[in-house]
């Protein structure tokens, strides 16, 4: 099996049944995380593990976690989707897993899952991530990892990264979003996350929340008897500052205080992810987390190290392309906020938002910023672009415009442009930019 075999062996499966597959069906009839369940469980180790949900910045939170804790232990690091490279998907010590790696952990598994019958005409599949969960855990193993960490997709109940039995997990802001999938209400689409929660777990973090999300999980925690600690109550995030570069914060947890921390990645939001990831990081190191200088010394070196693409980044100074993983009301306003704060009062908005998402509630906050619009889409043909959303927002009073190259649109970008949309349009962005 050669490297493109081993991904298109991935989605094999799901591949066979999408001809069968309704487009507007819940995750509860589409997913079916049963059918990787005995193989992830027979190949897991018992290490430390963290699993991580949540609408938005759970890669970020994911992705921090796992460079603090690198400083007591190799850390694995399962995320998605990825931007140039399918292996980008899988670190182990903050190194990407190799093609021949990947290759042949692909060929050792595809015995284990071609042993499972599922019928592809009634839309039964193996999820691709069923088996992406399954080469992570034999690359941590060959790694000798002793922290590993799993970014769930849009939600956890159906998702197979839910048959890691994960000692942590960390439940990021919950918005609502993927209501195709989920639910239609925020209740349904939390209650989905909330199954992150599970009896014999050592902690659950959460982050920034509704009043309504926060008594949902906190009831979850209660009834599986697993401690919690929220944002807001047990951590913290004060003195936000905006330096030259990056961030500069002050993170309270339930144990210690760290002032002055700069880190390189922009926005509120990160500072919160920040907080998220400090206040996990304490809990599972216990009494010997950066318990002398030069620990702490490494700590601040790494948060300054820090870079996540697609998150708040700065993609370009001259001229200014700001990208960000937005796609709905609430994310967008954190990027108007790192907008004014860098002094940008006058910008092209790239609105890359596929239809299921909040492209509304995305366009209203922008132009009530005063910023112009652009709308524009991937090329990506899982998301859909049906072309009505120049003609709703209008009626809306809210001009726009409309270009369908992205890569294009940031090729010829000669002043200040922010690209808001799905991560499917990182390797557009990326590509166009080299």
């Amino acid at each position: 099996m050669n490297r493109q075999e081993a991904e298109d062996y991935i989605y094999a499966s799901y591949m066979k049944a999408e001809p069968y597959l309704s487009y507007d069906s819940p995750d509860r009839e589409k997913r079916h995380p049963g059918y990787s369940e005995e193989v992830i469980k027979s190949l897991y180790r018992g290490t430390v593990s963290v699993a991580v949900t949540g609408s938005k910045g759970k890669g970020s939170a994911a992705y921090i976690l796992s460079s603090i804790l690198s400083l007591y232990g190799k850390t694995g690091l399962m995320t998605g989707p990825h931007i140039e490279s399918f292996n980008e998907r899988f670190m182990a010590g903050g190194e990407c897993i190799s093609d021949d790696e990947f290759s042949d952990i692909v060929s050792l598994v595809r015995p284990l899952f071609d042993r499972i019958s599922c019928d592809h005409t009634k839309g039964q599949f193996i999820s691709p991530i069923g088996i992406e969960t399954a080469v992570a855990e034999i690359f941590f193993s060959r790694h000798h990892t002793e922290f590993d960490i799993y970014e769930h997709g849009k939600g956890v109940r159906y998702d197979d990264v839910s048959n890691i039995p994960a000692l942590y997990g960390l439940i990021n802001t919950v918005f609502l979003e993927h209501k195709r999938e989920l639910g239609s209400t925020l209740k349904e689409i939390a209650s989905d996350k909330a199954s992150i929660i599970r009896s014999g777990m050592k902690g659950i973090y959460c982050g920034l929340q509704t009043d309504e999300v926060r008594e949902l999980m906190l009831r979850r925690a209660a009834e599986e008897g697993v401690p919690m600690k929220l944002f807001g109550r047990d951590f913290d995030v004060s003195d936000v500052r905006f330096p030259d570069e990056g961030m500069c914060c002050t993170v309270s947890t339930s144990g210690r205080r760290y002032e002055n921390l700069s880190f390189s990645m922009l926005g509120t939001a990160q500072c919160r992810n920040l907080a998220l990831a400090i206040q996990a990081a304490e809990d599972i190191i216990g009494e010997r987390f950066l318990e002398n200088e030069e620990e702490m010394r490494r700590f601040r070196d790494i948060l300054k190290g820090l870079e996540w693409f697609g998150r708040l980044s700065l993609l370009s100074r001259d001229p200014f392309i700001l990208v960000d993983c937005c796609i709905n009301r609430a994310s967008a306003a954190g990027a108007m906020e790192v907008m004014r704060e860098l002094g940008i009062d006058q910008a092209d908005v790239i609105l890359a938002i596929p239809d299921d998402k909040d492209y509304p509630g995305v366009a209203e906050v922008v132009s009530q910023s005063g910023y112009d619009i652009i709308l524009s889409e991937v090329k990506n043909p899982h998301y859909r672009f049906s072309g009505r959303q120049q003609g709703e927002l209008e009626s809306a009073g809210i001009h726009c415009r409309y270009n369908k190259d992205l890569a294009e649109i940031i090729k010829q970008a000669d002043h200040p442009t922010v690209v808001l949309g799905t991560a499917a349009m990182l390797p557009e962005i990326k590509g166009a930019r080299l």
